[in-house]
């Protein structure tokens, strides 16, 4: 009889547990930013919770293409899409400070990007209807990236939010989250450093943090909030309070790629959820694949760059190594545009898309000629595909830095793009040996306790039913500057070390005063002269 209760007890447990998994929620995604490889990474989390039965309320620019069951799309329209608009001939000559990369204007291009985004969405009559309606969720998910004024309207619907983001974290993150930066080990994100620096390139980094921090205080944040007032009034707290509020952070990094970080609890590196399982290619690129002799080669600078700028003497450039390496086969990614049949060599196809993921991790696939991407920079290193990178803007520069750093590719920058410099990068990643230690390094990324994405799912749904993981978030987001930093614990030390040597120096005088006092030397009177 007792076996028999404690077999009740336990199908009882593992009901109650079943049923609180597939327990649906109501999930609201907020994304104002038209970028299309932003919201790559984004929708597999999203597409697998409607799975999980869970209800998806998604505000974005991209709408499914095939309808998916729990998954309800809500458009945003008035602002065009980050797609092909990265004019090439504006890095043909890069800044420097200090003899080394100064990357102050990216700043205020992301500045730009996000304050016409955000004024885009908060007038979208989709956000009126969601204001407006009874309904209420159980965790609102969003993009933190340059612009934060999706989050007032979170604010509004009163639930728990959780931040996504697609590259590493901006410098403005770091105290939202209660997550600490440090200087030595955590390159910015605009700069081709790792987590091994020399002291100008620390220097670098430390001014390009801070002013970039100060920059957003100073500048998007009241911009924001002026924003958010004209649409809401002046009754809410100022944005740099409200996304102090963010339960969690979900960022597209993980410590085999770009370096261990010292992250709060509540900063989650699931980086690599968008590799999903292999599909076949297309016929027409296997026909492609199995005619070529070595290989192939792939080429893509991403869904933002504009192919058609890159200049002519470049172009040439690649045109010419292309040709020196007939073994090859090259595949690119570019607008029908971009190249003039006359001088295109017979070993290069060109197409207006194609399956990246599939692609690269097709076994006969030897380089890929990138612009530092992360998704691509992901998808490369989970294939296990040597990389060559020029990188442009962004976070590209990071990535770069840690594709060398981890001996994932090599760096060929756009002020070296020519034929020897681009000859000489293919031979080295092409190389066998290059190749083979690649593959092994690869190991770390692919192999983890468990899935990325399983991994955010997981988190999601704690965040859920904790109803905002309180637990997991740090104080230190709270904690002004003057105390987060020591600066009081320095300043009382510094004061009781002079307190201490005025006091030496005092006792010094006084011993001095007082053995003047008690020893006097007699002085002797010479003789008188007869």
């Amino acid at each position: 009889m007792r076996h028999y209760w404690l077999v009740l007890l336990l199908l009882g447990l593992a009901l109650s547990t079943d049923l609180r998994e597939t327990e649906a929620a109501e999930i609201l995604g907020l994304f104002g930013h038209p970028g299309k490889s932003h919201f790559d990474f984004f929708r597999p989390i999203f597409v697998a919770l409607a799975e999980r039965g869970h209800n998806i309320s998604m505000y974005s620019y991209f709408p499914l293409k095939q309808p998916v069951a729990n998954y309800t799309d809500y458009v945003f329209e008035g602002m065009p899409l980050l797609t092909d608009i990265v004019d090439l001939r504006n890095f043909e000559r890069e800044s420097l400070l200090l003899g080394q990369p100064f990357k102050v204007p990216t700043f205020f291009m992301l500045h730009d990007w996000g304050l016409r985004s955000c004024k885009v969405a908060l007038n979208s009559p989709h956000v009126a209807q969601l204001l407006s309606s009874p309904r209420r969720y159980d965790v609102i998910i969003l993009e933190h990236f340059s612009n934060d004024c999706l989050a007032a309207v979170a604010h509004l619907l009163d639930a728990p939010v959780i931040a996504l983001s697609s590259c590493a974290i901006m410098p403005w993150h770091y105290k939202r989250m209660g997550t600490p930066f440090i200087n030595p080990i955590t390159p910015m994100n605009f700069l081709p450093y790792t987590d091994e620096m020399s002291f100008v390139a620390r220097m670098n980094n430390f001014l390009h943090f801070h002013t970039v921090n100060l920059l957003y205080s100073f500048i998007t944040q009241p911009a924001t909030d002026e924003l958010i007032a004209e649409r809401f009034g002046y009754g809410l707290p100022p944005i740099n309070d409200i996304v102090k509020n963010t339960s969690l952070m979900l960022i597209n990094q993980h410590h085999s790629l770009t370096g261990s970080r010292p992250y709060a609890a509540n900063v989650v590196e699931v980086g690599g959820l968008q590799v999903g399982p292999s599909k076949p290619l297309p016929q027409h690129l296997e026909k492609i694949f199995d005619s070529s002799n070595l290989g192939i080669i792939y080429i893509s600078w991403g869904s933002m760059v504009d192919s058609r700028t890159l200049p002519k003497v470049k172009l040439q450039a690649l045109f010419d190594t292309i040709a020196q390496l007939p073994g090859y086969t090259f595949v690119m990614r570019c607008t029908n545009q971009t190249l003039s049949e006359e001088n295109k060599p017979n070993n290069l196809y060109t197409f207006d898309w194609l399956p990246q993921r599939d692609l690269l991790c097709h076994p006969r696939v030897k380089a890929f000629i990138s612009h530092g991407g992360l998704l691509g920079t992901t998808e490369s290193v989970y294939c296990g595909v040597p990389m060559l990178v020029t990188p442009f803007y962004g976070d590209q520069f990071l990535n770069a830095g840690a594709i060398v750093q981890r001996r994932f590719g090599v760096i060929v920058n756009f002020g070296d793009f020519d034929e020897p410099h681009l000859m000489q990068a293919l031979r080295h990643i092409l190389n066998e040996s290059f190749a083979t230690e690649m593959k092994h390094a690869t190991i770390a990324f692919r192999e983890r306790p468990q899935e990325p994405l399983d991994l955010a799912i997981w988190w999601i749904e704690h965040v859920i039913a904790t109803r905002g993981a309180t637990l997991s978030q740090s104080v230190a987001r709270h904690i002004n500057w003057f105390i987060y930093n020591s600066i009081d614990v320095y300043v009382c030390c510094v004061l009781i070390a002079l307190l201490g040597l005025s006091s030496v120096w005092q006792l010094c005088k006084l011993i001095k005063w007082v053995s003047g006092k008690c020893y006097k030397p007699t002085t002797q009177s010479k003789p008188k002269q007869q």
